[in-house]
């Protein structure tokens, strides 16, 4: 499936077509600067965009059928936390400027209008929709699935703690660094166990982007386990081509087949390593290895 992802890329995806003579992942910095598509972007269903901050372009992902998105994020889904219904409540509050545009935004409200129950939406500084949600849960006994950004997590029990049931789990996205501070993923965790009063194997990660049309969720520790048709590796940042050792931090790798129509095989900026199955990210790369993994992105376009 993978070969065939890949001719189909190479012949009608005209980014992809010029560099992968030289490397077969396409470094995600290439969807700032042009279209990544393998059919007329004008035909896209809906354009995905990063959340970048003002200072900088955002990725545009241009998604021909949101259908093979919202069947990848539920398949997955479903796969990892089961078929619900869930009571699903999400606070990301950085993301709901972007409104639909945000991959992330779009792929939790299809989680709440297909896996959530009448408990289930968004809140933002108000937490009546949290606190129905909790008593709810507790009253008859449906799982509480909680999505939020990293620090808006943060920001929400630095506030005032909030004691979850005590079979919630917190799914928690985004990066590590905002313009405030920046705080491991392991303290995050701790913290964020603390603040709802649940051990820390319910804290949980998801990992994904604007560039991706699939998901890695962890359960319960470090480590990102992708869906099937997802597969990660940790490559070295000056020479893509060469696979790191188990254990040893490269750059993260992956190839998606759900990104059929623009470009499966993408090189991240994200620091990584393989964990068997699955892998950790380590943090962002530094300017220094994003101008190495840049490189050849940089003479094609």
């Amino acid at each position: 499936m993978a070969e065939a992802v890949y001719a189909f890329q190479e012949a009608h995806n005209p980014v992809y077509g010029r560099y992968c003579k030289n490397q077969r992942h396409l470094p995600v910095a290439a969807f700032k600067h042009a279209a990544v598509t393998s059919f007329p972007a004008q035909e896209a269903e809906h354009v995905f965009e990063s959340s970048g901050t003002g200072r900088t372009t955002p990725s545009k992902h241009y998604v021909r059928h949101l259908s093979i998105y919202e069947r990848s994020v539920g398949a997955h889904f479903e796969a990892v936390f089961g078929p619900g219904p869930f009571t699903l409540v999400a606070h990301l509050p950085h993301y709901a400027e972007k409104g639909t545009r945000s991959s992330l935004l779009y792929m939790v409200d299809y989680l709440i209008r297909r896996y959530g129950d009448d408990f289930s939406g968004f809140f933002l500084e108000d937490r009546t929709v949290l606190e129905r949600a909790v008593a709810h849960s507790r009253a008859e006994g449906t799982p509480l699935l909680l999505f939020g950004a990293a620090f808006g997590l943060l920001d929400l029990i630095e506030e005032a703690a909030f004691v979850l049931p005590e079979t919630a789990r917190v799914v928690e996205t985004g990066g590590m660094k905002t313009y405030r501070r920046e705080i491991s993923r392991a303290d995050l965790h701790r913290r964020l166990a603390e603040g709802f009063a649940l051990p820390e194997a319910q804290i949980w990660s998801e990992y994904g982007m604007c560039e991706l049309m699939s998901q890695a969720y962890t359960r319960g520790g470090p480590v990102f386990f992708p869906p099937p048709w997802m597969r990660a590796r940790i490559v070295d940042p000056e020479h893509p081509d060469r696979v790191m050792p188990e254990g040893r931090p490269g750059v993260l790798a992956v190839v998606d087949l759900a990104n059929c129509y623009s470009v499966s095989a993408l090189l991240t900026e994200d620091r990584a390593v393989q964990r068997g199955a699955g892998f950790e990210v380590l943090g962002r790369l530094s300017q220094a290895e994003l101008r190495g993994c840049n490189f050849l992105l940089e003479q094609s376009l």
